[in-house]
């Protein structure tokens, strides 16, 4: 052949401190080669020294580790001395894989006693190898990708109740005698991960398992892998029927829809994304994942024989190169592509070769080192650097642009910041980096959770129409988690919520559609524990969100689309159902147009009353027509009157309702005597009943005359003669709240507003109003303590305090003003401006606003507690200062000694 074959040898003890190794151990494959013989020559006789009748299983894996380092030492002269191309190289270490695995599986069966042959050493098992094995393309140092099946209608074993512990152990023998480090090295590392469902199935499988797999949860990158299978040892005939009757109908799809080409295209752009290293420079490039490397090329090919592979038989080939050309021969790719594609791909395996021949690792990465890349160079038979480095530049700007050209109308879901490919088993590091660049501290198991969901392992996604909308999704979930500044807590948020889902094709397809959505459900999630929680349990809220203003909402609009429910058709339940499904997804729009900064506290406040009045309003309605239903009508009158928040319009999303029935019998009498007990249960019921749709509200009854031992309904005459004779101080201080809501006639509405301000501003001569409150607040203050300095309601100086110092004010005039009655906390400040003085009143409106603030900003966000460290935490944070709280420790503590010595100094007047 005219080659220097001496040279070779030179270069080879020079530059690769593991073919040196080989040679010292074959001194005759040196000697033979530099007299100029054939490296088939060679390989076909140490394939008669060391292939002979298989042996005990020991004495095979000595064997055939002495035999592979002498296949590896041939492959690689005849490499280097360019006797044989990349392809004859990569075929000889691929027929060396089919080889160890046939005589281990073979000595293997034989130590286990099952009776078979060399060619079927256990009927009914078979492995498939697939990647760079199935396609007869492995490297120097690859690991050997392959799965073991087996058929239960032809497996043959001594002892078929101990089947498959028999054959995981055969199995395990068969992985043993291939990587078990001995004094004799190693043949090959395996890869079993690409079997269905490697973290729940064991290392052998069942045909049966495999078929129920691949029909109901497969996936796309599975199928882009199992075109390169092939049957590899075993049991042949039953591989081969497995493969055309179930892996040939999974990967081959004569019709594909459009959502599974997107699908493709998308997990397509998601590897685009993948770099190791810029073109521009050979130093540091990855040849097989970088940009322009050996993935790109299998990928180009692979994605288009998976869309067009069903029509086209003839493009079902494993090889890489013969899968280029038959997709030119078919018209698919030019010409001129595929010879690029193929020159390069050859290019790059001689790179990887050699990057792999120097110390038979795994790598696939060309030295940053100047004098490492050069001596790699000198291996490779490149007498410049700058040759060497030319070349393999040139050869990763042309598979790049090549590869970048692929569906160019298709937008770009790849991340800006790198990788995020969540397929195969493993965590891909590329993707662990970019996840790590995106600030998730925990991204691998962000890594996994998005593989799990992607493999069809929840319910959200068991379709593959889920999966195909998740893989398209998938860069724009991230991006929001990473724009919240806390991409773990946002992920780790929207997961409770995805996990949750019965089905994802829905919330999956709206988040496609509008992005934006998206974005602001992880940006609320992420600030708002409560947000997490709604959607986790009942993500059919985000139905809310349909609205085109969504973020809009005034009491107006409330009362207006609440008065716009039909409920007329509806029985109790349904009724109760409906308004439920009504009341939170008004609550989910509050709390996201106060996220969006479109509402300040007070209209929080005012929005929170307002849906809790019409609420009652709506349910009274309801409780009344059942109760009718069941009891007969109600002749007489009856009204709701609202206490304590709802009475002050001070509410919150998580407040209660206090809440007292007042009716007055009609002259000729009920049906039934206790009618408005029945109704006010039913009312109860309605409000705060747990059904389907979840519950409303808490409701407490417990403000009303004789508290939990009267009855659950008042009449007028027994409200009026209670505060008239009976009526305690703190009964007259909640009474500052009385509010009515709503009424069953204008009139009666009428009639209970007198009866109220009659209640409030009657003499009681017998109470000393003063000393009682201040009796009240200390034994309020022991029972009650504050849980922290952050504990705002029952702090001394806090938001309790103030109510003090308005309801004891207005108690004190309640005669002269009950015309002008006041029911909110900053309204009786304003009317005792005269008693406290301007600046007072400003001082503690001032101090009550923040109060309010903080206190609805917890409801919001959903802090169950306000701890001091946690407190302490938030209030200094970012979040903090985007929802204006101005809180801090000094103007706490400032404040609340404020409000502590107006209270003193009131009561003690």
């Amino acid at each position: 052949m005219g080659y220097d074959y001496s040279e070779v040898i030179n270069r080879t003890e020079k530059y690769s401190p593991y073919l040196n190794d080989c040679l010292s151990q074959f001194p005759d494959i040196k000697k033979r080669f530099e007299n100029g013989e054939a490296a088939q020559s060679l390989i076909d006789d140490y394939s008669r020294r060391y292939l002979g009748d298989i042996a005990d299983f020991e004495t095979e894996m000595s064997r055939l580790r002495i035999y592979k380092r002498a296949v590896h030492l041939i492959c690689a002269l005849a490499d280097l001395a360019r006797e044989w191309s990349w392809v004859e190289v990569t075929q000889t270490l691929s027929d060396l894989a089919d080889v160890a695995i046939k005589r281990l599986l073979r000595a293997a069966a034989i130590k286990a006693g099952i009776s078979g042959d060399d060619d079927n050493p256990v009927p009914g098992l078979f492995v498939i190898a697939m990647g760079k094995h199935g396609a007869c393309e492995l490297n120097y140092s690859s690991d050997i990708d392959f799965t073991v099946f087996y058929d239960p209608d032809h497996i043959a074993l001594p002892d078929m109740e101990r089947a498959e512990r028999t054959l995981i152990r055969l199995v395990r023998d068969l992985i043993k005698g291939l990587e078990q480090r001995t004094a004799d090295g190693y043949i090959f590392r395996t890869d079993l991960r690409l079997r269905p469902d490697p973290r729940s199935n064991a290392i052998v499988i069942s045909t049966l398992t495999a078929e129920r797999y691949y029909e109901t949860i497969g996936q796309n990158w599975e199928r882009a892998a199992l075109i390169k299978a092939r049957i590899c040892g075993g049991d042949r005939a039953v591989g081969d029927v497995f493969k055309r009757d179930v892996l040939s109908p999974f990967i081959w799809r004569r019709s594909l829809d459009y959502a599974a080409i997107e699908d493709i295209q998308a997990i397509k752009r998601q590897i685009d994304a993948r770099s190791g290293g810029d073109v521009a420079h050979a130093e540091g490039h990855h040849v097989k994942l970088g940009r322009g490397g050996i993935r790109e090329i299998e990928f180009y090919a692979q994605v288009q024989q998976l869309i067009l592979g069903g029509r086209y038989p003839e493009l079902r080939c494993i090889r890489t190169v013969d899968a280029l050309q038959a997709l030119t021969d078919g018209g698919f790719v030019a010409q001129d592509v595929t010879d690029e594609l193929s020159r390069c791909y050859g290019l790059l395996r001689d790179l990887e070769h050699g990057v792999q021949m120097v110390r038979d690792e795994q790598d696939h990465i060309l030295p940053i080192d100047h004098e490492a890349r050069e001596r790699l160079a000198r291996l490779r038979g490149y007498n410049d650097l700058a040759d060497f480095d030319g070349d393999a530049v040139r050869c990763f700007t042309t598979v790049s642009r090549i590869y970048r050209e692929l569906y160019p109308e298709a937008d770009s879901l790849a991340s800006d910041q790198g990788s995020l490919v969540f397929t195969g088993v493993d965590p891909d590091p590329a993707t662990l980096e970019t996840l790590k660049e995106m600030g998730f501290e925990r991204a691998i198991d962000v890594w996994r959770l998005m593989a799990e969901w992607l493999g069809g392992r929840i319910a959200a996604t068991r379709t593959v129409r889920a999966r195909e909308l998740l893989t398209r999704l998938a860069p724009h979930l991230l991006k929001s988690c990473q724009d919240t500044g806390h991409s773990d807590r946002a992920f780790f948020a929207f997961a409770r919520f995805f996990t949750g889902l019965r089905t994802g094709v829905n919330s999956l397809s709206m988040f496609v559609q509008s992005p934006n959505h998206l974005q602001k459900i992880i940006a609320s999630m992420t600030l708002s524990e409560r947000v997490a929680d709604q959607l986790a349990n009942d993500p059919s809220i985000m139905d809310a969100m349909v609205e085109p203003n969504y973020l809009k909402i005034t009491p107006t609009s409330l009362m207006q689309a609440m008065q716009s429910l039909d409920l007329g058709a509806e029985d109790f339940e349904g009724a109760m159902n409906a308004v439920r499904v009504f009341v939170k997804e008004l609550r989910f729009r509050i709390i996201l147009a106060a996220l969006e900064g479109q509402l300040d506290h007070f209209e929080i406040m005012e929005l929170c009353s307002c849906l809790a009045e019409q609420t009652l309003t709506t349910l009274l309605a309801v409780a009344a027509r059942e109760t009718e239903r069941i009891f007969g009508p109600i002749k007489g009158q009856y009204g709701i009157i609202g206490l304590g928040k709802l009475g002050g319009s001070e509410m919150r999303l998580t407040s209660d309702l206090d809440i007292m029935l007042l009716y007055q019998a009609h002259p000729e009498g009920e049906s039934r005597a206790d009618i408005y007990t029945k109704l006010t249960q039913r009312l109860v019921s309605a409000l705060s009943a747990i059904t389907g749709e979840g519950g409303l509200y808490e409701v407490d009854l417990d403000l009303r005359p004789s508290g939990r031992s009267g009855p659950v309904a008042v009449s007028l005459e027994a409200f009026a003669a209670y505060y008239r004779e009976k009526a305690w101080t703190w009964e007259f201080m909640a009474l500052t709240r009385a509010k009515l809501i709503t009424g069953s006639s204008t009139d009666f509405q009428h009639v209970i507003e007198d009866h109220l301000q009659q209640a409030i501003s009657c003499e009681r001569p017998v109470l000393n109003m003063t000393s009682d409150i201040a009796e009240m607040l200390e034994r309020t203050r022991l029972a009650k303590p504050a849980q922290s300095e952050w504990d705002i309601k029952n702090s001394v100086g806090g938001l309790r305090d103030i109510e003090y110092i308005a309801q004891t004010l207005w108690l004190k005039a309640r005669t002269e003003r009950a015309m002008s009655w006041p029911r909110s906390t900053q309204d009786m400040l304003i009317a005792a401006k005269d008693v406290l003085g301007v600046q007072a009143v400003q001082t503690l409106n001032n101090i009550l606003s923040e109060y309010h603030k903080l206190q609805q900003w917890q409801s919001l966000l959903g802090l169950s507690t306000l701890q001091d460290e946690d407190t302490a935490i938030f209030l200094k944070s970012d979040l903090a200062q985007k929802l204006s709280l101005t809180l801090d420790e000094n103007w706490k503590k400032a404040a609340q000694s404020t409000v502590s010595d107006l209270l003193s100094e009131i009561l003690a007047f």
